[in-house]
């Protein structure tokens, strides 16, 4: 006697299910970019006109046209929202010195990858200054920030080792990282305090400055002989 083979029963397409149309996850990609841009302006427009400590999670929302939690979904706190802007200035460096030529000496790749980052960085010159003041004054933004820079030191010396072909216990990116984000703070802090035009100039004379710390006298080379 042969058994018939059960069939499984087919399963009903669900009358209002969709395929997820293509290019949704990029489209949502834009919207949440929109408001992250929205919050952080709203933020920083705050932050200036009424000073940090004055302004609140839930005036950055409104200004924004948002909710306090959807705040909470794009930023940790008000301080992560000048961090990410702080951060934006290291990006433009690290996308600037991962452009330069392989060949270009690592002091002069470092120079002309920090000008142009910095001519971005001072084009809204009042939120400039708020962050750079308020880095100065305020312990618990500085730490946010200085979490941040320790992971772009980190993939500078990656870029660093990449470079120069180095071995992985060759200390030479790391001090080269270093020197990087360095600059990087140097120099922001001479435009808040001296407010040129000319970037190139400034951070020239920071390099000129650095290279005249470390220039051997007669006497540093007797000592070191």
């Amino acid at each position: 006697m042969t058994i018939p083979a059960t069939r499984r029963p087919r399963r009903r397409a669900r009358p209002f299910a969709r395929a997820v149309p293509p290019g949704s996850t990029s489209l949502m990609r834009r919207k949440q970019e929109v408001v992250r841009v929205a919050l952080a302006g709203a933020a920083e427009g705050l932050f200036v006109s009424r000073g940090f400590e004055q302004t609140t999670v839930e005036q950055i929302a409104r200004a924004a046209g948002v909710s306090r939690r959807t705040f909470f979904r794009y930023f940790e706190s008000k301080e992560d929202v000048l961090a990410v802007h702080a951060e934006r200035f290291g990006e433009r460096l690290y996308s600037a010195l991962s452009t330069r030529p392989p060949d270009e000496p690592p002091l002069l790749a470092i120079r002309n990858a920090l000008v142009p980052a910095l001519q971005a960085g001072v084009e809204d010159a009042d939120v400039l200054r708020c962050t750079i003041r308020l880095l100065r004054e305020t312990n618990s933004l500085r730490r946010v920030v200085l979490a941040r820079r320790n992971r772009l030191e980190e993939r500078v010396a990656a870029l660093m080792t990449r470079r120069l072909g180095a071995e992985t216990a060759d200390s030479g990116p790391m001090l080269l990282a270093f020197l990087t984000r360095a600059l990087l703070d140097t120099a922001f802090n001479a435009w808040y305090d001296h407010e040129t035009d000319d970037i190139a100039g400034l951070v020239d004379g920071l390099i000129h400055r650095l290279r005249g710390f470390v220039k051997p006298t007669r006497r540093s080379e007797a000592q070191l002989d």
